[in-house]
């Protein structure tokens, strides 16, 4: 890779952070929710209340955390706080002294510790608040809510010291690139701290092993700062791609007398994104985008998500075959971003909002919320798709208008605005399929803007008949035949089904004129404030477990290197449908039962029998007459076995900070084949130093199996877990090892 830089000086002001040294303080907090309790040590990320599974009552309230720390501060040096994230009024106090007030709880916010920091015994006080405040968008009152939001601290949270001179407003935009060459422009500012005397300072950027020295450095006493705006030449660049997910490593560094006095280093990726008349293009080379919408929601512990568990969800989108996420309906972790960065995964990131337009000041709110979520976010090459409307929200065009203004202005070329009403200031109008009617939806319809995503499929029409707006109404129209809402431990036909009508809507987008994309609702279950249940047309249940739609979509793939793939739908037991359903991405499936040939089949694999018979059904797919790939199902027998599984899928356990993951307690036979039993209780016990459960140690199976939530804090020594299931006399044992 060759680089060759054009170099101009362009002078503002502007606000993010580029830091000498950054210390995360996530232990060790004292934690009270009224200022009677006795005092409790957490480590964060952590959430007021563990919830239960089925959420009907969140807790909103005031509650303070603590920190007590040591920082021997350098003279000439700034310290600053930095919170990810917490819900979703904030107020922070150092050694009594209050330095700063927050307002919003899902982008992330800083103040200045330097004048009141001591280089010992230093008190942090942070009170927090997350009661429903109708300025505070989503604004919302969660009676009427689709989603929760939780309070708390419920992202990391670091120490930044700073020498006075701090890069700030980075951008790495991609201006045009293909396989030969790529154009880049790197924009930052300089930003110094008064007391420092004016210096020429040595300013490099390095990109992958290539050097770029920038020099003449000039400063605004006025204003304290200086921007930079340079263009990159890259001959022969590795584009990022869904497909091929190329970083590079951005460094930013400020020398002075032969020391860094002040850096910043950002993962990028080179792409450049293009919406034409025939659709969307990444690249030079047209891409479909086929998603999926995704609340960052656990159970039991709400938004506390680990770092590890925000990038877990992300590997899970992508081996279902999507390139595409909607982050419904707020700005989400950084941790999950760069999993989409590094998986290839396409992201449209969205303001806070849903159905809701709050008094003053929740217009101002949202503004700056949508400036501080494209400056926190837009050097991500995942993320090239700005949701700046309030969802299914009414507005006026004069707040549409200002709000793709101030889009615009700040993703400049690297990007697309995107809007749930068609205006012709949006780059992308993201209708959900509901919005419109059947039985053509939005097939014939022509934009004002520039493309058509369908950012929501799958779910309510099949729910309530396009009842549109009104989620309480039409509580009757809820057949099974037709309903998408089911939990794992639904019938067979009912998963089935769910799967069907996402099949069936997503052929139906795909004939919308000028349409880019789709995203279907949902990829995970989650709970939501105005009906006292799991809404469950995610196509993994709330602890990440597949239903039958992830293999629907894994087989509809039309990627050439994906490998060869076949899924029979059933358990094979007496409860199961005459028409057995496989799923595959290969050219013909044979099934046999008992090692008998059933037939041969071509798309849809759909096989009839009259009656049922117990034993073994294989299926063998075939490309070219080639056999590529099986799948065996045997009918269960009696219960003989419980057997422990840890759900860390590529990321192992965190051995720095906490985390959380999923284990599995599975119900089998003596054959290993799993009993899709919903009537057992399984009680588990977890003993290790630095572990423990986020759930109630009883868990009820689902379809064979049963889940708990178990959080770690950098563990350094065994977890034992046991599990029994007393009714059957079963039990086993994990031990995990750092």
């Amino acid at each position: 890779m060759k680089i060759k830089l054009i170099l101009v000086f362009v002078f503002s002001t502007f606000c993010l952070f580029g830091q000498l040294k950054s210390t995360l303080i996530n232990d060790q907090w004292e934690y009270q929710q009224r200022p009677t309790d006795p005092v409790s040590i957490v480590s964060l990320p952590h959430t007021p209340r563990i919830e239960p599974l089925v959420m009907k009552d969140q807790f909103l309230g005031e509650v303070v955390y603590r920190k007590r720390f040591d920082y021997p501060l350098k003279q000439g040096r700034q310290l600053f706080i930095h919170f990810e994230g917490a819900m979703h009024t904030t107020r922070v106090l150092i050694n009594g002294k209050e330095i700063g007030e927050h307002i919003g709880g899902y982008l992330p916010f800083k103040f200045d510790l330097t004048e009141a920091i001591k280089d010992s015994n230093n008190v942090l006080e942070v009170f927090l608040d997350n009661r429903e405040d109708p300025s505070i968008p989503p604004g919302k009152p969660i009676k009427d809510l689709d989603f929760y939001y939780h309070g708390g601290i419920y992202r990391n949270v670091w120490l930044e010291e700073t020498t006075g001179i701090t890069i700030q407003s980075t951008f790495f935009q991609t201006l045009q690139a293909d396989i030969k060459e790529a154009t880049i422009q790197l924009d930052f500012d300089l930003v110094h701290h008064p007391s420092w005397i004016i210096t020429p300072f040595d300013v490099q950027a390095k990109i992958g092993n290539n050097t770029v020295v920038l020099n003449n450095t000039q400063f605004i006493d006025s204003l304290n700062s200086v921007h930079y705006m340079g263009l990159l030449r890259i001959d022969e660049p590795a584009l990022w791609s869904p497909s091929n997910p190329a970083l590079n490593q951005l460094n930013i560094l400020v020398i002075y007398g032969g020391d860094t006095i002040a850096s910043q280093n950002l993962k990028v990726g080179i792409r450049y994104a293009e919406l034409k008349t025939d659709g969307f293009y990444l690249n030079g080379v047209k891409l479909f985008l086929n998603g999926t919408n995704r609340h960052q929601e656990y159970p039991y512990i709400g938004y506390a998500l680990s770092d590890n568990a925000q990038k877990r969800d992300a590997q899970l989108i992508k081996e279902t075959g999507f390139n595409f996420v909607r982050l419904s309906h707020y700005p989400q972790a950084p941790a999950f971003y760069e999993a989409c960065d590094e998986l290839g995964i396409i992201v449209m990131d969205a303001i806070a909002g849903w159905q809701f337009f709050g008094p003053s000041p929740f217009e101002q709110r949202c503004k700056e919320d949508l400036k501080n979520m494209i400056l926190r976010d837009r050097n991500h090459p995942s993320v090239l798709f700005w949701e700046n409307s309030l969802n299914e929200t009414e507005m006026s065009q004069r707040f549409i208008t200002e709000m793709n203004q101030i889009a615009k202005q700040l993703i400049d070329h690297d990007g697309f605005t995107a809007g749930w009403i068609d205006h012709p200031s949006y780059d992308v109008y993201i209708p959900a399929r509901q919005h419109a009617k059947a039985p053509d939806y939005w097939n014939n319809y022509i934009p004002k803007a520039k493309a058509i995503f369908i950012a929501e499929y799958g779910d309510w029409e099949y729910y309530a008949q396009n009842a549109g707006l009104h989620q309480t109404q039409f509580s009757d129209l809820t057949p099974q035949e037709r309903n998408s809402r089911h939990l794992r431990s639904a019938s067979e036909k009912a998963l089935l089904q769910q799967a069907f009508n996402f099949q069936e809507a997503s052929l139906s987008n795909r004939k919308t004129n000028n349409i880019i994309g789709q995203a279907n609702w949902v990829c995970f279950d989650y709970n939501r404030g105005y009906s006292p249940d799991i809404e469950a047309s995610g196509i993994y249940d709330i602890t990440r477990l597949p239903k039958y739609a992830v293999s629907a979509y894994q087989s509809q793939l039309l990627d050439p290197e994906q490998k060869p793939f076949v899924k029979i739908a059933s358990h094979w037991t007496s409860k199961a449908s005459n028409n057995l359903t496989i799923y595959s991405n290969c050219s013909e499936v044979q099934l046999s039962l008992n090692d008998s040939i059933i037939s041969k089949k071509k798309a849809p694999f759909d096989f009839e029998f009259k009656t049922f018979e117990e034993g073994k059904l294989t299926a063998i797919a075939y490309q070219k007459q080639v056999p590529v790939a099986s799948d065996v199902v045997v009918t269960p027998k009696q219960p003989a076995q419980i057997k422990l599984q840890l759900d860390t899928l590529n990321f192992g356990i965190d051995l720095q900070k906490a985390d959380l993951v999923f284990f599995r307690a599975y119900l089998l036979d003596a054959n290993g084949t799993i009993i899709p039993n919903n009537s057992y209780k399984v009680t588990a016990s977890i003993i290790a130093q630095d572990a423990g459960l986020m759930c109630p140690a009883i868990q009820e199976m689902e379809a064979g199996i049963a889940s708990w939530l178990l959080r770690t804090e950098a563990p350094k020594n065994p977890i034992v877990i046991n599990v029994s299931l007393g009714q059957l006399g079963l039990k086993d044992q994990l031990i995990w090892n750092p």
